[in-house]
């Protein structure tokens, strides 16, 4: 997963059908801000390399997440604040599973007219849990507003394995956030409220080349933000299914998150 401590923007002009067109790329480095450059200028080179036909556009390349560290559990799970303001656990081979849909079936509407959505989606969730393929690995299952967040605790995976690609599938797992897993070669799980979901008013977190102001207006949104987000949780824990076993990165998600009831969820 491409997050970095150094973020450097570099523009250079690209020759793009005879036409000069300015290019910008942003560059990642926990080295320093100079590595950071030469990483810009390695992307907008291999832009150029691709524009004139010397190389094929790379469909499996790894995309950046350019948020702002706020904590590093270790260097495969990292604490990152996003666009709008939440934390997010980023972890290179700890699986989450994000259910935020479920598909009634014939079955489903003439046999169990009187389960909720949620009801039915759980009842799915321990199906897929229970099968063969699965028996030896250990789930917490979570609640979340929309639907349940699945979490395998004894077992590393590559995101973008085929081996991590069927279990999304089996659980029926949220297609963009599939999609965004093999994209950012890593597994994401929020975990602090969605602002509108406390009534906090919406920011747009800039990052990186904050200004002063912007900074400012950051630290004021975030004093109100963490105040009001201690009465909410993120999740709460349902149960656990086979071998579950405990680590640090799963500690943290469990308390910042807020995992116990009765706190409303967000």
């Amino acid at each position: 997963m491409r997050i970095f401590k150094y973020w450097k923007q570099h523009t250079k002009v690209l020759f793009i059908d005879g036409t000069q067109q300015p290019s910008t790329a942003y560059g990642g480095s926990n080295l320093s801000e100079s590595d950071a450059l030469q990483d810009a200028e390695f992307k907008l080179m291999k832009a150029q390399q691709i524009i004139n036909g010397e190389l094929y556009k790379d469909t499996d390349y790894e995309a950046d997440i350019m948020e702002e560290i706020i904590d590093t559990i270790d260097e495969n799970n990292i604490i990152t604040r996003n666009r709008y303001g939440a934390l997010v656990l980023n972890s290179k081979n700890l699986m989450f599973i994000d259910i935020d849909d479920y598909f009634k079936s014939f079955t489903d509407l003439f046999f169990r007219s009187k389960l909720s959505q949620k009801e039915l989606m759980l009842r799915k969730i321990e199906k897929t849990a229970s099968k063969s393929a699965f028996k030896h690995l250990g789930f917490r299952v979570y609640e979340t507003h929309k639907g349940y967040r699945v979490l395998v605790t004894n077992k590393d995976f590559d995101a973008r394995s085929w081996e991590s690609k069927s279990m999304m599938k089996n659980f029926n797992a949220d297609y963009l956030y599939r999609w965004l897993c093999i994209k950012q070669n890593c597994y994401r799980a929020r975990l602090t409220p969605k602002p509108h979901r406390i009534k906090q008013k919406r920011i747009k977190v800039i990052f990186p080349d904050r200004t002063t102001l912007q900074q400012q207006e950051l630290t004021n949104w975030l004093n109100d933000y963490d105040q009001k987000s201690q009465d909410y949780s993120s999740c709460h824990l349902v149960k656990e299914i086979g071998n579950v076993r405990m680590n640090d990165a799963i500690e943290y998600h469990d308390r910042v998150t807020n995992i116990k009831w009765p706190s409303p969820l967000a």
